[in-house]
């Protein structure tokens, strides 16, 4: 079908945006605000996308994005203001670092431990190596610590493993793959930053309403007509639009679970094929009993790192947040992929084995256990964008251009500052949804 039924003109349809997570929401909200007529469609049975809570008894869990990074200037900030959503700070660079065997790092090892990565970091930032990895191992034999709390050679294995840890979280990914200046992608913003003890969805909730969305709804065919756009669900239904919005993850781009109809343009294929896209998951333990680490409050939240079997692990103590023993796993890249693909009761062995060997008193089991597996949604087949070694902000402009003005893309990845957030993702949505706002506008 080249042209519109006979009852039809362009201009009685609506605008469709595919996916309700937050860039979608956000384009279909200022397109709405703007008075044009816009549906959104979402595959599946919940608004959100990558923003996922839900409520076991009286505690909400995060499944998905947790944090807003910073609430200085922060679109994100302001609609939680507006909307007086409760927010909780939790700032996330206070650590303790736990020696294999469990040993708590002194003052002084810290501090030690500390100034060798800021100075590696400082180096990473005038770096010509391929990628991170590599990176790294160029610097490390350049510095010479003087002092007597580590030997040069355990100092080295573990900032290794400390980096290893890094490009895991918050990158979803590995040293190997990852662009030696990542730290110029990680857009945040600068303030505190802060949680959601209600659940990110509030945030979801609010910009949502009014807006026209019809769930499980899955589009499998994009065909771009002369005066109009033609998409297919996974019923044979056809939706007709003047123009689209494709507010869907990049994981599922690469997948190629959409058909296009002409196929995308080759510097469109090329974005999608090279921009980096992870596996990023989170485990929540409640226990009986707190864990047996030195704290300084019940109350101050806590990052804690440990070593077991040449990994870096992470724990977030959530005490402060639910008032019973909560911890928070973070796993990236490869441990993320063994996630997406293995049962919680081998989830919790493995943590559990890496527990056993540093800290005493440990269970044989936890009281409640939540694990996402991002990587084997089918709906996103991943958690976020991060950049390859050969990265560069061209990706994310490719996302940023329309097809014939019929045919838009927009979310996390779409954005060269703040790939990988719920403000990249919704910054990238409104400025979508300008975009067309302005090539409807009669030149």
């Amino acid at each position: 079908m080249n042209t519109l039924p006979n009852s039809l003109s362009k201009s009685s349809l609506p605008i469709i945006v595919v996916g309700a997570g937050a860039s979608g929401l956000s384009c279909a909200k200022m397109l709405q605000d703007a008075g044009q007529n816009v549906h959104i469609l979402e595959a599946r049975s919940r608004l959100g996308g990558r923003i996922h809570s839900i409520q076991q008894q009286l505690s909400v869990f995060d499944l998905g994005a947790s944090w807003i990074h910073g609430i200085q200037d922060n679109p994100i900030w302001e609609i939680t203001q507006r909307n007086r959503i409760k927010t909780t700070v939790f700032n996330y660079i206070e650590a303790d670092f736990y020696h294999t065997g469990g040993r708590l790092f002194s003052i002084e090892e810290k501090s030690v431990f500390l100034q060798y990565i800021a100075e590696i970091e400082k180096l990473l930032s005038i770096s010509q190596a391929s990628n991170a990895a590599l990176a790294i191992e160029q610097i490390l034999p350049k510095l010479k610590p003087q002092h007597q709390h580590f030997s040069k050679s355990q100092l080295d294995d573990l900032v290794r493993l400390y980096f290893e840890r890094f490009a895991n979280d918050p990158f979803a990914t590995t040293l190997t793959q990852l662009c030696t200046h990542f730290n110029d992608f990680e857009g945040y913003f600068t303030g505190d930053e802060v949680i959601f003890p209600d659940g990110y969805m509030q945030l979801i909730d609010a910009i949502a309403q009014d807006i026209h969305i019809q769930c499980n709804v899955e589009i499998k065919e994009v065909i771009r007509h002369a005066n109009h756009v033609e998409l297919i669900d996974q019923h044979g239904t056809k939706h007709l639009a003047k123009q689209v919005v494709l507010s869907i993850p990049l994981g599922v781009l690469k997948q190629q679970v959409i058909k296009f109809e002409p196929i995308l343009p080759k510097y469109l294929n090329h974005a999608i094929e090279n921009y980096g896209f992870g596996s990023f998951n989170k485990v929540f333990i409640e226990l009986e009993q707190e864990l047996p680490l030195q704290k300084v409050s019940k109350q101050q939240q806590k990052s804690i790192f440990y070593f077991h079997d040449q990994v870096c692990y992470n724990i977030l103590d959530l005490f402060f947040v639910y008032q019973k023993p909560i911890y928070l796993f973070l796993f990236g890249g490869p441990q993320s992929k063994w996630i997406d693909q293995n049962t919680d009761e081998a989830v919790w062995q493995q943590i559990r084995t890496g527990l056993v060997d540093n800290f005493i008193d440990i269970p044989t089991s936890p009281k409640a256990l939540h694990i996402t597996r991002w990587g084997s949604d089918p709906y996103s087949y991943g958690s976020f964008s991060f950049p390859l070694p050969e990265h560069n902000v061209m990706l994310s402009q490719a996302f940023q251009q329309s097809i014939d003005q019929q045919l838009y893309f927009t979310g996390e990845h779409c954005h060269e500052r703040f790939s990988g957030t719920v403000h990249g993702a919704y910054i990238s949505g409104q400025d979508t949804a300008q975009q067309i706002l302005q090539d409807l506008t009669p030149k």
